[in-house]
């Protein structure tokens, strides 16, 4: 999963990238053109106890790409992203804006005031325009070759929804239609969650920004933290994280609430395939079916799928190992349309 970190310059965007990642990027003025990148390993304490029981030679987390995307520095311009940013983020999964909650005299916004839910809105205009242009261009050239087919009006209802002012993740589409826009990558379409980065002063206070209300308004995802303050947090060692977060009042560990929120928004879940020589965890969709769960892992399993061998990791706890679930007949045979479940040890039987 591929995750790329917008706003606008001087919002704190490369700080909150550090806090989530434990990265040490340069923050400030963003000095190289090139977009940050860091991982960030899901922790999942099924793994930990599957690696404790096989004592495997490799131990695989599910894992987060970040993309620390460069704002738009050009002077006298409005926008945050410039076109070298936006092709960028084509190419990832979900887009998370990191918005400025935080005054600060010294370092002065692009567009000279704070203002949390002016940011939103202008940021998500700009994924429109960029989304329309290519939306137009398409219609355009398919109707000179009169081609008005089934991809032409999922184009022109994205276009009519776009004009409206709404952003195309709004848009509900029957699923061969969704189908047939993805290769677009619109960017209005990726699932967004809104950062607030605040302030030490905002701790305990109630939506100082009114980011709070806009998110709930419009059924958008949002996660609030002091970027500053976590970043240095997250440089500590570990041991010392948690008394120091109780000191300071800031509540949950950001990476853990920032995880747990964007598995949620992106409505994900892992199994799990464990043995000796791996424990891994492997991210899908909710309502995704055995036989492409087992092409995330190869696509000759999929191609070759004769059965999966299926133990619910609370059941396989309980037994104690394989041999002793099976025993008590919690470990199931299921077909290709069977709808995975978060938490499940799989073992794929395929041939090729």
């Amino acid at each position: 999963m591929k995750v790329g970190i917008v706003g606008y310059a001087r919002s704190g965007k490369t700080t909150v990238f550090n806090a989530l990642t434990g990265a040490q990027a340069q923050v400030g003025a963003f000095g190289a053109r090139d977009a940050n990148l860091a991982a960030l390993k899901v922790p999942d304490e099924r793994v930990d106890k599957l690696s404790e029981i096989h004592q495997p030679k490799k131990i695989t987390y599910a894992e987060f790409q970040f993309l620390d995307i460069a704002p738009n520095e050009s002077a006298g311009d409005s926008k945050a992203l410039d076109s070298a940013a936006l092709t960028t983020l084509k190419n990832v999964d979900a887009l998370v804006h990191v918005v400025r909650c935080f005054e600060n005299g010294d370092v002065m916004h692009p567009l000279e005031t704070v203002d949390a839910t002016r940011d939103c809105t202008s940021l998500e205009e700009e994924f429109q325009i960029v989304d329309l242009v290519i939306i137009e261009n398409r219609i355009e050239r398919m109707e000179k070759e009169n081609r008005k087919d089934l991809e032409y009006e999922t184009l022109v209802k994205c276009r009519e929804h776009i004009e409206e002012g709404l952003s195309l993740r709004t848009l509900e589409l029957p699923e061969q239609e969704d189908k047939l826009i993805t290769g677009y990558t619109f960017l209005s379409r990726k699932p967004l969650m809104l950062l607030g980065n605040y302030g030490e002063d905002s701790i305990g206070e109630d939506d100082p920004s009114g980011l709070n209300s806009f998110a709930n308004e419009r059924d958008q995802t949002l996660v609030a933290l002091c970027g500053a303050m976590e970043m240095e947090v997250a440089q500590l060692p570990p041991e010392e994280r948690v008394t120091f977060r109780e000191e300071l009042g800031l509540g949950e560990e950001s990476k853990t609430l920032f995880l747990q929120t964007a598995y949620a928004m992106l409505g994900l879940i892992s199994f799990l395939t464990a043995g000796e020589p791996e424990v891994r965890a492997w991210t899908i969709k909710k309502e995704t079916k055995a036989a492409d769960a087992a092409g995330t892992i190869h696509s000759d399993i999929q191609r070759g799928f004769i059965r999966a061998e299926i133990v619910a990791y609370d059941a396989f706890i309980e037994g104690g190992s394989m041999a002793k679930a099976k025993d008590a007949g919690a470990v199931r045979l299921e077909g290709k349309e069977y709808i995975m479940q978060d938490g499940d040890i799989v073992l794929f039987r395929f041939n090729v």
